[in-house]
């Protein structure tokens, strides 16, 4: 027990020095000592970060001369203190300490070794950041055009952007008073928010390229606050906490309006996060036992309601215990189910229905994960509460499995599939 407690406190101390000190704060970057556009920069007010951000902060002036480079002004994005862009040097303590933890041991990163030979997510890009996004919560996208919507508190309770971050019009901001999640159906036609401000479900449907207007809306819930999409049809799962309950809602198109809601399974305890398998339709279910605050426990179900397995914090389930911050969940192109741990800033995997696993796929680049989306087979979208932005993985595969295919580009279970789109819903979502 103590080894097992010491061997943690390292790893988790490593982490935090990673995520908290050897990463622009900027541009989200890892610092490197062998790439001089990622060398730790230090600048004239003390706050560091990596060259390429340095120089792009700094307010150069239009002239070609000399005197003029020497003079431009680099602003803090922090603090916001000026200073000469030549004041600004390699922060020598994090240099060192970036090269000291890179030669220890040759130590992969737990995300690495946790891989073995299949997929490791890396940070492509971040989008929002404050001013743009308040306290986000819910995250859906739409897999033909890419395009974002996140629920959060502020001016514009739904936030609508395109693949390349840039804000569209959004709906009437006093339609919504508290939205918990969101979620994208028909085929990205319409818009459908739990709102627990006044208990609903809200649907919204677009016209053209203006804004989403009011569709329908359907009260009478408990507490409504997961949703997930099931195919470019109109059917919808929607979690009721308060209640127990998991619902399956089937829309019309493309109006919008409601053609039936059906239960899925009741007695439920505090469901919340909700998501649906593009290839078997089983539903993924995680719980908050009012009885054990801070547990938390995984159920699958299939189409009809039946319990195929059950995951919890004490390890009692396959694949071990669960983390108690489970604050989202997602399922990929390949049927594993991901699970966002809101605490440690990780994403993890836990397999398929039929082959329980736990690793770490993603344990650097996060604050505080609340939700997920698998848009594609090798795209893993996260919204991050804990700087308001949401962060773009993309996922490679290593070297030896590269260097695999090359020599047997006939091994069909390995080729046949890599670039054909699973069958399901359009939309990669769940919160």
């Amino acid at each position: 027990m103590c080894s097992a407690e010491g061997e943690r406190q390292p790893r988790s101390l490593r982490r935090d020095i990673e995520l908290n000190l050897l990463e622009c704060k900027v541009c989200f970057e890892r610092f490197s000592s062998s790439s001089p556009a990622r060398r730790p920069c230090a600048l004239p007010c003390g706050h560091a970060v990596c060259r390429h951000c340095a120089s792009a902060l700094s307010h150069r002036r239009r002239a070609q001369d000399e005197a003029a480079a020497v003079a431009a002004q680099l602003e803090c994005p922090f603090c916001r203190r000026s200073g000469p862009l030549s004041q600004a040097a390699d922060c020598v303590p994090l240099l060192q300490l970036v090269e000291l933890l890179s030669g220890a041991g040759g130590e992969p990163s737990p995300a690495a070794a946790a891989g073995g030979g299949g997929f490791r997510p890396e940070l492509s890009s971040v989008f929002g950041g404050w001013g743009r996004l308040l306290n986000p919560r819910g995250l859906a996208v739409c897999g033909r055009s890419g395009a974002v919507a996140v629920v959060q508190d502020g001016d514009q309770p739904l936030g609508l952007f395109e693949r390349g971050g840039r804000p569209l019009p959004g709906p009437d901001r006093t339609q919504l008073r508290y939205p918990l999640d969101v979620a994208l159906a028909g085929g990205g036609r319409l818009l459908l928010v739990t709102d627990a401000g006044d208990s609903s479900l809200k649907v919204f449907r677009w016209r053209g390229g203006g804004r989403p207007e009011l569709a329908f809306t359907r009260g009478g819930f408990g507490l409504p606050w997961g949703l997930a999409s099931g195919s470019a049809g109109g059917t919808v799962l929607l979690t009721d906490c308060a209640r127990g309950s998991l619902l399956r809602l089937t829309l019309q198109l493309p109006a919008g309006g409601l053609l039936k809601q059906e239960s899925v399974c009741e007695r439920l305890c505090g469901p919340r996060e909700v998501a649906l398998c593009p290839l078997d339709g089983c539903v993924h279910v995680v719980e908050h036992l009012a009885a054990s605050p801070g547990r938390r426990r995984l159920s699958t179900f299939n189409s009809r309601g039946q319990l195929l397995r059950r995951m919890d914090g004490l390890g009692l389930g396959p694949g071990g215990g669960l983390p108690a911050g489970i604050s989202a969940i997602a399922v990929d192109g390949r049927g594993n189910v991901l699970l966002a741990d809101g605490d440690s800033g990780a994403v993890l995997c836990v397999g398929t229905v039929d082959k329980a696993e736990r690793r770490t796929i993603v344990d650097q680049g996060l604050i505080r994960p609340v939700a997920l989306a698998c848009p594609a087979d090798d795209t893993l979208i996260v919204l991050d509460a804990g700087d308001h932005t949401w962060k773009v993985y993309r996922s490679r595969k290593p070297e030896s499995a590269a260097r695999q295919e090359v020599r047997k580009p006939t091994a069909a279970p390995l080729t046949s599939t890599r670039g054909r789109q699973p069958q399901g819903p359009e939309t990669g979502h769940n919160s």
